[in-house]
């Protein structure tokens, strides 16, 4: 889905230790929207942070995307991911 002609957008950011698996629960979430492929197995450790998109439609109408985070769990990495953008 096309995040064209959204009206709203929200930014998640996803944080908590490491290897509890915020990775594999966005790209999970983000492979139920249709066209997305097929999450990694076993994904590998994220550094400072990556970005995930999906639009939705909402059954009230509007439609609206979302920025969803996925920050690294160590501690050294907690720090790095401020300056990060969404590609």
């Amino acid at each position: 889905m096309e995040a064209e002609g959204c009206r709203y957008q929200f930014r998640v950011a996803l944080l908590g230790d490491a290897a509890v698996g915020k990775t594999s629960l966005l790209r999970s979430y983000v492979a139920g929207a249709p066209g997305a492929p097929e999450p990694e197995p076993e994904p590998e450790p994220t550094v400072g942070a990556e970005c995930y998109r999906r639009a939705l439609q909402l059954r009230a109408g509007p439609r609206v995307k979302l920025q969803l985070w996925d920050t690294a769990g160590q501690e050294r990495f907690r720090d790095s991911w401020w300056g990060a953008r969404c590609r």
